[in-house]
């Protein structure tokens, strides 16, 4: 009788630590993206890309960059926010998804890449720095306080934590240039960025 009690309470206390231990799992792993903060001058990390902001300018007009004769400007309601930044593959060739890079104001809006922006997210490879120019449409009120996000969006299964940049702009809300010309995607030379 003494022995089934033993055998009882040893499958109780089994069952006790495997919930115990499912319940620490699921609190304490680190399920979700992590960011990696970077400024502006500075590669910074977002598997599988590494991200390097040159400089940002906010300008009333922006103009496409043309091998002929350049278009009209294209104007806004708001304010855009033009990116000269590089990036480049840890692994193989790949382009960022339409919504991988966005510009986060300090009160949470979200702006992506404009669609009446000529210029889009490129193709980059394995340690090959490719730059050009993001153009953004954000806010007037939100120039102080951006922050450009670089999420890859990788969907891998399991409790394995994602990482994406952000990175915060030094933007001046009384410096907004009337026209700013748009430059064409370069690849780099080895060591630019």
């Amino acid at each position: 009788m003494r022995r089934r009690w033993v055998i009882i309470a040893l499958a109780v206390l089994a069952v006790v630590v495997g919930i115990t231990s499912n319940l620490a799992d699921a609190r304490l792993l680190p399920y979700g993206p992590v960011a990696a903060t970077g400024a502006m001058g500075e590669d910074v990390s977002a598997f599988p890309y590494t991200v390097h902001v040159n400089h940002a300018q906010a300008a009333a007009s922006i103009v496409e960059a043309g091998r002929f004769e350049p278009p009209p400007p294209t104007t806004t309601d708001g304010v855009w926010v033009v990116v000269n930044l590089s990036y480049a593959t840890e692994d193989e060739v790949r382009i960022p998804g339409s919504s991988a890079l966005v510009l986060r104001a300090e009160d949470g809006r979200q702006f992506p890449v404009s669609n009446r922006s000529p210029a889009r997210p490129w193709l980059a490879g394995a340690d090959i720095w490719v730059r050009g120019d993001l153009a953004f449409e954000v806010a007037p009120d939100t120039l102080d306080g951006l922050m450009l996000v670089f999420d890859p969006e990788l969907k891998i299964y399991g409790p394995m934590p994602m990482q994406y940049a952000q990175i915060p702009l030094d933007l001046d809300p009384d410096d907004v240039v009337e026209v700013l010309d748009l430059t064409e995607t370069e690849t780099l030379p080895v060591g630019k960025r």
